[in-house]
């Protein structure tokens, strides 16, 4: 049996914490209702959750956002109790059930984010790219930063439109809406930082920072106009000076490896690669 997670009984989530804490994750039930019920996932719609004589035995999440927007849809967070005798046809069936759900959402293409190889195996599944995370290690300035602004209120929307001007054509880049912009805003903090860059008052693009235990990672894109003038290099030693300005230990982030321009750039700046957050396939 497959549910959406809106459909669960209150034993049944309760059972799916359980499920999801098998890895010592640390997961409650106030964790997983703000995770799934948030916008990307149509508020719950998207997660579904496979059963089978009362056990939890497989659950997977899909942005559906995109599937309006783009007619793409992502699978993610696809987990599998690999112990369970009826796990194959769990994986088969919470995949059909995915595809079902994406298309009646508008999808044309459906990919599907993991790293688990019974998964990869069962659905015989051929690698597209990957999603890599990777560590900076030459700290020192090449190029003086761009002026930053920050997110507010007042420049939102300027905000939006840089981020999904700059992301439309990027691989897995997801689209921006006013209620995530609004979540933004209230987060920011000595932690997370949001931010408009410019060249000479104009708005070129964005960049955004977390920092946790030391380490800071940071994204970051240009407005389709302004990509391949050398502007993204600029941009890219304005995250760097920036967090050596708050005196990270490391600074990292993650690339899709099929958005060619910036794997190559990062890797030509001085990042390596540490860790395959994610292998990449289209069902």
């Amino acid at each position: 049996m497959i549910k959406s997670y809106l459909e669960l009984n209150k034993n049944e989530k309760q059972a799916l914490v359980e499920f999801l804490n098998k890895n010592n994750n640390n997961v409650t039930l106030e964790n997983i209702e703000k995770e799934y019920k948030a916008e990307e996932f149509d508020y719950g719609k998207g997660v579904l959750i496979s059963i089978k004589e009362k056990n939890i035995i497989g659950k997977l999440s899909i942005v559906l956002l995109e599937c309006y927007l783009k007619n793409v849809a992502y699978i993610v967070r696809f987990e599998i109790d690999e112990k369970f005798k009826y796990n194959k046809e769990a994986i088969l069936e919470l995949k059909n059930e995915a595809i079902k759900l994406a298309n009646s959402y508008g999808a044309f293409k459906i990919y599907l984010g993991t790293k688990n190889n019974e998964i990869i195996n069962t659905l015989n599944l051929q690698k597209q790219y990957s999603a890599v995370k990777m560590i900076l290690q030459d700290r020192k300035i090449k190029l003086s930063p761009f002026k930053l602004e920050k997110l507010t209120e007042e420049n939102k929307n300027e905000y939006i439109k840089i981020n999904n001007d700059a992301f439309y054509a990027v691989p897995n880049g997801g689209t921006l809406t006013k209620y995530k912009v609004n979540e933004y805003i209230k987060e920011t903090n000595e932690n997370n930082y949001y931010f408009i860059a410019k060249l000479n008052d104009v708005n070129i693009g964005f960049v955004q920072f977390h920092i946790e235990n030391g380490v800071g990672e940071f994204d970051l894109g240009l407005i389709k106009i302004m990509q391949g003038k050398g502007y993204g290099k600029k941009l890219l030693e304005t995250a760097i000076y920036f967090l050596n300005l708050k005196e990270v230990n490391d600074i990292c982030l993650t690339v899709i490896t099929k958005n060619k321009v910036a794997y190559e750039m990062y890797k030509k700046r001085g990042f390596k690669e540490i860790e395959i957050l994610n292998d990449w396939f289209e069902l």
